[in-house]
């Protein structure tokens, strides 16, 4: 169907300049002012009715994806399936969330956050549902970068539907992300105003940060018990968030990757921060709208600082122990966490710096307001 409309407005533009030519060769040397002005007027009409049909059907244009695979593409895109829930915070950020027909379930699992996706849009979670996919008639699947590529590419282009890679949760290079939504559904100034809000605190974080001349240690925290962020890793995200807001990783080692970590090292580390993911029990550990209560934020700060020598640790002793959610701090390709972050490590630096306020924005852009406190403070253990 999309090919013959590219066809058919191909054809109607071709006739149109065709009518064009032909009247203009054929015009007598003897015409009037009036008539040439009813010609003028006759083909400005003729033109601006092409023009209204290339929009309304899109125009190919070449769109160059996040891993830089060139794909031909009906531009701006009106209907996709979006998997991961970085990627459709983005584009819903730029104006764009009502071309989504389709998610991954680490999106539609968040029912207060994504009413609009129920059983009959969700086409699976690690594995997809190809047959789903094609059933709800997207003309693209967004997939970020870690996700299944390849085959979503072999299973769906034999049925019209081109495979784009946006990966919403990488921090290496946010504003291409945003823009690349931008570009695929027709939102660039809308991606642009976005790239601005990003960038601001991000700037002012790093300017801060030139008065650093020792950088303060992080031990930060996933889901699981003693699961960490390490470069090259899945989890790479989490540690380009570290060093954003001026931390110093304390796994920060590459050659970690597939190790288990050793809890000693923790206490030998001594840590100046500790920050942990807790979302309760949600599907990836991805974080969901409704944060757990504080309570719960409280009982499972309990259970950590069972940990043999935890209470000893310099961060514990000196309240600076965190409990936060993927959620708040996933933000914005994890802006939002940074911003945090750099707020609990150089208080005095980052006088400026309101990551309540940033957090609210963000959420402005999504349609909402907060509803529960996303970060838990544990007090100091003296």
């Amino acid at each position: 169907m999309r090919k013959h409309m590219a066809w058919t407005a191909a054809a109607l533009a071709a006739a149109v300049l065709l009518a064009a030519g032909c009247s203009q060769s054929e015009k007598p040397a003897n015409e009037t002012a009036a008539q040439t002005t009813e010609t003028l007027a006759a083909e400005a009409q003729a033109d601006e009715q092409e023009t209204d049909f290339q929009e309304e059907s899109g125009e190919t244009a070449v769109f160059v994806d996040d891993i830089g695979r060139e794909i031909e593409l009906e531009l701006p895109v009106t209907r996709a399936c979006v998997a991961n829930r970085y990627n459709n915070e983005l584009i819903r950020a730029v104006g764009a969330g009502g071309c989504v027909v389709g998610v991954d379930l680490y999106t539609s699992q968040d029912e207060v956050y994504w009413p609009q996706f129920g059983e009959d849009e969700t086409f699976g979670k690690d594995e997809y549902d190809y047959e789903k996919i094609i059933e709800l008639d997207p003309q693209v699947l967004v997939v970020p970068k870690n996700g299944a590529v390849e085959e979503s590419i072999e299973k769906l282009e034999p049925f019209g539907i081109q495979v784009v890679v946006i990966t919403g949760w990488d921090n290496s290079d946010v504003p291409k992300q945003i823009r690349l939504c931008g570009q695929l559904f027709g939102k660039e100034e809308e991606a642009e105003e976005l790239v601005q809000f990003y960038q601001e605190p991000v700037n002012y974080i790093s300017r801060q940060l030139e008065q650093v001349e020792e950088r303060k240690t992080v031990y930060w925290e996933y889901g699981g018990d003693y699961t960490t962020c390490i470069p090259g890793t899945s989890n790479d995200g989490w540690h380009n968030m570290i060093l954003m807001a001026g931390g110093e990783n304390i796994f920060g080692d590459a050659s970690l990757a597939g190790k288990d970590i050793d809890p000693e090292y923790i206490l030998e580390k001594d840590p100046d921060l500790i920050v942990k993911i807790y979302a309760g029990q949600v599907v990836g550990n991805s974080g969901v709208f409704t944060a757990p209560p504080q309570e719960e934020f409280a009982e499972k700060a309990k259970t950590m600082l069972e940990r043999p020598g935890w209470k000893d640790l310099t961060a514990v002793k000196g309240g600076n122990f965190y409990l936060n959610t993927a959620f708040m701090s996933g933000g914005l390709g994890k802006m939002v966490g940074a911003a945090y972050m750099a707020k609990w490590l150089y208080p005095d630096l980052m006088t400026d710096l309101d990551p309540d306020g940033i957090f609210e924005r963000w959420m402005e852009y999504q349609g909402f307001e907060p509803n529960a406190p996303h970060v838990y403070h544990v007090p100091a253990q003296n």
